[in-house]
């Protein structure tokens, strides 16, 4: 058992003059959740405050509460025909005004129905078309969780059927699955993986590129999720970055464990309602080795940067975003010292990585019940590993020598149409254009010689096309009951193959406070690059590439959830699940290798003359007992049994690499308040 506590201060002020009755300000703009029209008229209260403050949202949806006292506080926004919206624990600092995107979701009440009300719940999904699997979270939960360093991988590491891989990375494995399954999306674009020292076709690594500062409430599912995620077996982050304060310029500089950083945001224009958002991070490990003494000689180099420049039209607008990176390492066992806990003996290691995602969107509000959206993007992910063997005389010779860097450029979008209270449905589609350039060599001892393994390439007009569509809906049965169908479809141009996938949902609130959720889909995996090209070596010396044609992989998953609302801030959830993976690549001869056990290390392994005959079941049921931070404390505690097993060519069934079997978390935490304007809190993690 593993155990973290968390100590951290929380000043809420940082006033330069020593007074009392410190105000800010709270504003934001409020819209429909299905059509995302701007609701004029609504009601917002500044919860307890006495006497009461309060304002209306104006023509263009927005509103703003002045003389707010700083602190933690809470909003209610009510409007007539939709669901009351409350907002709690909201952190109010001096130095910042706090800007809030409110979505209010319209009731539907039929004639002769007996109303029943479910309470705002704070891990409602920010998707409408979730409901099985899904829940949002906050970014203070990625700096309150103990063992989260700031990192939302970490920080979903405590939610129920996740588990960490290791101490040293964040890959997370869901439900038994390999980490490799999970997407990650930022504002409807998908990115390579946010983390530094990444490698292809892994999702984690040692530090996230991903900072919180410049990020909203997002989205976690950890399966059977909406139609429009695709080209995924495990899980989804649908994550949202915040736009930067359009009214005030504002500044940060802020130290910790993950680095030294910079940020800005404001105005382009006194007039004018658009915003620029920029973060810089870097790394101060190699400041700090000089006083602490890290146990290796290997001290990571990284910096990273995010951006977002929001540009409002009168119907919509224009956003141009995007997020990068960059990371070195050596481990040199030639100059490690005799405490050194991580060079290996014998070599020489040099890893390094780089990443960069930026796209431009555009919004547009075509009649008050739809909306499209039209994205642009690229991104390029690249690393490579440089070992070296030492001999007696620590002299280093090359022993392997390995790149890898894939890009894309993508177009695509989105219609959302609220056709009425009772149908919404969203239809999207999208092409990945595909290049990429591998180049592995090995020292073989029988030939003296480096040998190529792998050296295949292919630019942007020589790539291939990933293409993707779905329709996605909600369909108010009724007051209680909704509906989610959707369907997904797949086309990958280099093999040929496609997918039509099916997804539904069911949700019931069955009386106050208790519902009943009922979900399926098929999904579906390409596979790792470097494993469609990895090279078999033939006795005249070419390269035969044995995996052009491996299918997708596949996975049947359904869930069956209940939801208890013990108290307005105490719920109970319980999910059973049961999924099942087919047309996984295993090897043509009789072994117990598979694709399955790939995702959680340093690369891929990729293996030659794969075939899509490999099958895996995962099964088990979740339970989570949490208290939402109310009255400055809250609880998290989750319970997992699972099975996680697969079936290698050989036809035996194993333990897939990621059965654990079991996963108990216990988090808890109390925040105690250090005068009016400041607090500190003491959190604990037992695993």
């Amino acid at each position: 058992m593993k155990t973290i506590i968390l100590i951290l201060p929380i000043f809420i002020s940082f006033a330069v003059k020593a007074q009392n009755g410190i105000t800010q300000t709270i504003r934001g703009v409020i819209t429909d959740k299905d059509s995302k029209q701007p609701l004029v008229g609504a009601s917002i209260l500044l919860t307890g405050s006495q006497p009461q403050v309060g304002c209306i949202s104006s023509d263009d949806g927005t509103f703003r509460l002045t003389g707010v006292a700083v602190g933690r506080q809470s909003i209610s926004v009510s409007y007539m025909g939709y669901k009351t919206v409350n907002i709690n624990n909201i952190i109010v600092y001096s130095g910042k005004e706090t800007v809030l995107p409110v979505e209010m979701e319209e009731e539907l009440i039929q004639v002769g129905e007996v109303e029943i009300s479910a309470p705002d719940r704070k891990d409602k999904p920010v998707n409408r078309m979730a409901s099985v699997s899904a829940r949002s979270f906050t970014i203070e939960e990625t700096e309150r969780y103990a063992g989260s360093r700031g990192d939302v991988a970490r920080m979903a590491m405590n939610y129920a059927g996740v588990a960490g891989s290791n101490d040293q990375r964040n890959d997370i494995i869901i439900r038994g699955n390999s980490p490799s399954g999970l997407l990650w999306r930022l504002d409807d674009i998908e990115i390579p993986n946010p983390n530094h020292y990444a490698n292809e076709g892994t999702t984690g690594g040692p530090v996230g590129i991903l900072n919180n500062n410049v990020l909203q409430n997002s989205d976690f599912f950890t399966g059977a999720f909406p139609a429009e995620y695709g080209n995924a077996l495990s899980g989804v982050f649908d994550l949202k970055m915040r736009n930067g304060n359009n009214e005030k310029h504002e500044f940060l500089f802020q130290s910790g464990f993950n680095g030294f950083e910079l940020g800005a945001e404001g105005p382009f224009a006194n007039n004018y309602k658009g915003s620029y958002l920029l973060n810089y991070r870097y790394s101060t490990l190699e400041l700090m080795d000089g006083i602490i003494d890290f146990g290796t000689g290997g001290i990571p180099k990284y910096q990273d940067y995010s951006y977002k420049i929001n540009l409002p039209t009168k119907k919509g607008g224009f956003t141009i975003e995007g997020l990068g990176g960059t990371s070195q390492i050596a481990m040199l066992d030639s100059k490690k010292d005799e405490k050194d806990l991580y060079s290996d003996e014998g070599m020489d290691l040099y890893n390094g990585s780089d990443m960069g995602a930026a796209g431009l969107s555009y919004t547009h509000r075509l009649s008050a019940k739809t909306q499209l959206k039209l994205i642009v993007n690229g991104l390029f992910q690249q690393g490579w590993t440089h070992i070296d063997t030492l001999d007696s005389a620590f002299r280093p010779s090359l022993y392997i020598k390995h790149y890898t860097n894939e890009f894309k450029i993508s177009s695509g979008g989105y219609i959302n149409t609220k056709f009425s209270s009772h149908y919404t449905q969203k239809i999207g589609i999208t092409a990945d254009r595909i290049g990429f350039d591998m180049r592995t060599s090995r020292y073989e001892n029988d030939q003296k010689t480096l040998v190529t393994i792998m050296n295949e390439g292919r630019d942007l007009r020589e790539g291939t096309f990933l293409i993707r569509s779905y329709y996605q809906s909600v369909y108010k049965i009724s007051q209680t009951v909704n509906m989610h169908p959707g369907v997904h479809f797949n086309f990958f141009q280099l093999t040929g193959d496609q997918s039509l996938e099916p997804r539904m949902a069911l949700s019931w609130q069955i009386r106050q406070g208790h519902k009943l959720s009922i979900g399926y889909g098929l999904h579906s995996k390409t596979q790792s690059a470097s494993t469609y090209y990895f090279g078999t070596r033939m006795p005249d010396g070419t390269l035969a590439e044995t995996n052009t044609h491996l299918d997708f992989s596949r996975s049947h998953q359904a869930v069956l959830g209940y939801d208890w609302n013990i108290a307005p801030s105490v719920r109970l959830k319980t999910e059973t699940y049961y999924q099942y993976i087919f047309n996984v690549p295993v090897e043509i001869k009789p072994s117990s290798f598979s694709m399955l056990n790939i995702g959680a290390g340093w690369g891929v392994g990729a293996i030659d003359s794969l075939i899509n005959k490999g099958t895996g079941k995962n099964y088990g049921i979740e339970f989570t007992l949490e208290k939402f931070f109310s009255n400055h404390y809250y609880f998290l505690n989750t319970l997992s049994l699972f099975e996680s097993k697969y079936t290698g060519s050989n036809g035996k069934i194993y333990n897939t690499a990621f059965n654990g079997n079991y996963v108990l978390n216990t988090l808890a935490g109390r925040e105690f308040p250090a005068g009016k304007h400041a607090a500190f809190s003491i959190d604990m993690k037992m695993t």
